[in-house]
């Protein structure tokens, strides 16, 4: 067991330092008494007693035995220190880079200026499961009808001037009632590949989808999600620009991560009479890296419980993961707004 020794006087507690001098009595010799217990290292007399400095130096001025002076700690070793521990506790690191990092902040605490801080952190992560989404979906026009009304509900639009409208990039059959317009016809400045926002005026606002979007419900939320942000940040006058990046952040704070996640890559393979192939789609404008760090950030932001997670895709889990263990380990450096 190892010791650690302290120099102190036994009566008054006055400790010793490098440059305290004691003189011999024999050969007038100066030289710290404690650097040798008490021999003078010229003549080689031993001193058995050692004075304490006086008052004014701080001391008491008693004599006291040199041996008392020493006091002596054990020091119980550990398997691990502090240092060791840290060096086992892996440091996470972000799946995105520090410029998107910071973008991504930036957006979100300008969202939160945006809307009434008590009520945006008030909002959670939607979960796709009858919780939010009660119906059995069939892949109908009636079911994106349906999504539609209950996004307008989560993402508390009042709806008067919006319509829900139907597009075709391929010859569809279509349910009664339900016309779907070429895309070469549409007329707006704000597009996705699967939905469009087209302000028209005059209180007539259209949100228009193609209808294979409605054969995929995960995707289908994600697309109505981007499009309706539309409508919070221009049709609400939040903002006079478009911005399909922060458009997409909008809906991911609006609780929508898990569907624009989900939905961000898509492989699908066809097979014909002689050919077969393989088809591959990037939807949205945010890459999942950072769509799992908003969703982290907003987690923390919203003391949410993240056992939600477990819906999420393989890919953007992992990176959903990194980024929560990387602001849980920095969560000092972070400012998450009011």
């Amino acid at each position: 067991m190892k010791q650690k020794e302290h120099i102190r006087c036994p009566k008054c507690g006055w400790e010793p330092t490098a440059s305290n001098r004691w003189v011999c009595t024999d050969c007038n010799t100066r030289w710290n008494t404690f650097d040798t217990h008490g021999k003078c290292p010229t003549c080689g007399k031993v001193y058995i007693d050692t004075w304490c400095v006086n008052e004014r130096k701080g001391g008491c001025g008693q004599v006291s035995l040199n041996a008392d002076w020493y006091e002596y700690e054990n020091i119980i070793p550990t398997p691990f220190t502090i240092k060791s521990l840290q060096f086992w506790k892996k440091e996470v690191k972000l799946p995105i880079t520090e410029i998107d990092k910071k973008w991504t902040e930036n957006g979100l605490l300008l969202l939160i200026s945006m809307f009434e801080p008590g009520y945006f952190k008030s909002l959670a992560t939607i979960t796709p499961d009858k919780k939010y989404f009660n119906r059995d979906f069939t892949g109908t026009e009636e079911d994106a009808e349906f999504i539609f009304e209950r996004l307008i509900s989560i993402m508390n639009i009042d709806a008067w001037e919006l319509q829900l409208m139907f597009y075709s990039n391929s010859p569809t059959t279509f349910s009664e009632g339900i016309v779907a317009t070429p895309q070469d016809k549409l007329k707006g400045s704000w597009k996705t590949s699967s939905g469009r926002y087209i302000d028209n005026g005059l209180g007539h606002k259209e949100i228009w989808v193609e209808l294979d979007e409605i054969k995929d419900t995960v995707s289908l939320i994600a697309t109505l999600a981007h499009e309706l942000a539309h409508y919070k940040l221009l049709g609400e006058y939040r903002m006079e620009e478009n911005d399909e990046h922060l458009t997409d952040l909008t809906a991911i704070a609006f609780g929508l991560g898990i569907f624009k996640g989900n939905s961000y890559f898509k492989f699908s393979q066809w097979h014909g009479n002689t050919h077969h192939g393989w088809n591959m789609q990037r939807k949205g404008y945010l890459p999942e890296q950072m769509i799992a760090y908003a969703m982290a950030w907003l987690a923390h932001y919203r003391n949410e419980d993240i056992s939600w997670k477990h819906y999420l895709n393989k890919t953007i889990k992992k990176y959903f993961e990194q980024s929560y263990q990387y602001i849980e380990q920095n969560k000092s450096a972070f400012t998450f707004g009011s």
